[in-house]
Order: structure tokens, then sequence, then C-alpha cells
């Protein structure tokens, strides 16, 4: 029999499957993700985020946290990563950890939050010492700076771009987000060790390396640590080039250093 369209008999075969819990605006993580690393499969489920978008919305937002980690593991990914640092961030990093060991006891799929993998990114990379940016509020620096210290990271200063919702993180182009980083480190990073970009609906990754590159100082996102620890954790160790010092060393067997 003659096949019209060879295309047709290709395989699906991914090096990795992982499983994206995002809130239900976002629309950068998959979208990014699949261009830096093709090679592997992102499969995400949604939790509502209704009302004004602020704290106390996430807060109820997260009571769907269970059911969509649940679906993702029966999808039979590799490793979960739950894309949200302000969530993360609230719980402070004792709970969150209680948080992602819990839920993979419970669905048998390694789970990484951003904020813990950011944490952990930060200390696998020496830096003690931080400048934060992030599209937010100033107030939402609060809890990402307790977090952070918790962890042993030290907030020098932090910058946001004062935004609120969702849709108005995601139209940040990362150009603007690289500006607006720079100004930032240049205003505040004496002794300053790094610099951390918060918030998976901002397309900071793409900005990374540049801002490496002209800092001379490790650049990690929300997103970037997120890809670091999730794809260790599926066992997929090649480096990714591009996108900063992190993702560009090549990872071990998913055993990074915690917090």
């Amino acid at each position: 029999m003659v096949v019209g369209n060879v295309g047709v008999l290709d395989g699906l075969g991914v090096e990795a499957k992982i499983g994206l819990v995002v809130v239900s605006g976002s629309t950068v993580s998959e979208l990014r993700y699949r261009r830096v690393a093709p090679g592997v499969g992102f499969f995400a489920s949604r939790m509502l985020l209704g009302g004004d978008q602020g704290l106390e919305a996430l807060l109820e937002m997260e009571r769907s946290s269970e059911r969509a980690v649940q679906e993702l593991a029966s999808a039979g990914v590799d490793s979960i990563a739950y894309c949200c640092t302000v969530s993360g961030a609230q719980r402070g990093l004792a709970k969150d950890r209680e948080f992602c060991v819990g839920m993979e006891r419970e669905w048998g799929a390694p789970v990484t939050s951003t904020m813990l993998a950011a944490a952990e990114a930060l200390q696998y990379l020496g830096i003690r010492r931080v400048v934060l940016t992030s599209p937010y509020p100033h107030s939402y620096h609060e809890a990402e700076s307790r977090y952070l210290g918790e962890a042993g990271i030290e907030t020098v200063a932090a910058s946001g771009m004062g935004l609120t919702t969702a849709a108005e993180f995601a139209a940040v182009p990362p150009v603007e987000i690289y500006s607006f980083s720079l100004e930032a480190w240049r205003r505040c990073a004496d002794g300053a060790d790094g610099l951390f970009i918060s918030c998976m609906n901002f397309d900071a990754m793409a900005a990374a390396q540049a801002l490496e590159d002209a800092i001379g100082k490790p650049v990690v996102t929300s997103h970037s640590a997120t890809l670091w620890r999730a794809l260790a954790l599926a066992g997929v160790g090649g480096p990714v080039r591009g996108y900063g010092r992190l993702l560009a060393e090549p990872r071990g067997d998913g055993g990074t250093p915690s917090p």
C-alpha cells in the first residue's frame, strides 16, 4: 500500500513527559518550554484563577491543586511542575516542600514547585545575595523574600513593574524585561551574586542569557529554574543552551541539593 504522506508514519516518541500545573490565565509556559526543549513532551492541567487575581484569589485557586496533579499523574508523566511562583512563596519553604513531597507520595510522580526549584537553583549556583525583579506589585515580593531567606538567600533589592493580571504579565516582551531587570540590577546590585526574575507568566527566560552576558553574574528565572528541576526529576540530563548558565550545565540524576 502506498501512503500519500510519509509524515503519518512518524512516531511521537519523546525523551520525557513533563506535567505542568498552570494558572488558568497563563499563556507563556507551554509555548516557551516547547520551543526550548522540543524533544520533551509538555502536558498541562489548569487551575481556575478568578476574582481580582490577587493573593486571596490564589488561595481559592489552590483548592484545585490536587485535582490538577492527579490529572497529570494519570497521563504517566515523568515529573510534575507546579507552575505558580507566588503560591509556593505564600506557603513558605517548609510547607512548600511538604506540599511537593505529599503530592508525590499521593500520586506517584516526582513534583517540584516553582519557588522550591528557584531556591534550589540559586543554591546550586552559589547565589547567597540576590536582586529580585518581577512584573508584580512590590507587596508580592515580601513572601518571596521570606521564602528565599528561609533557604539562606538574602534579597538585597526587589523591583516590580506593578502589574496585577496574567494578561498584563504575558504582554511584556522579553526586551522590556531585559531593560527593566538590567536597570534594577545596576541600581541595586552592590554585592549581589545573581539575579532572580520571578513569575511563570512572564517571558523572562528569553532574556536570561543576554542579561547574564550584560551583568557577568548568573540569572535565574521562574521558568528556567522550574524547567531545570523538572528535567532533572524526569531523568533528562543534557544541557539546554541559550537560556543562562543554570540550564547550560548538565544535570545529574535529579538529586540536586535541597535548601
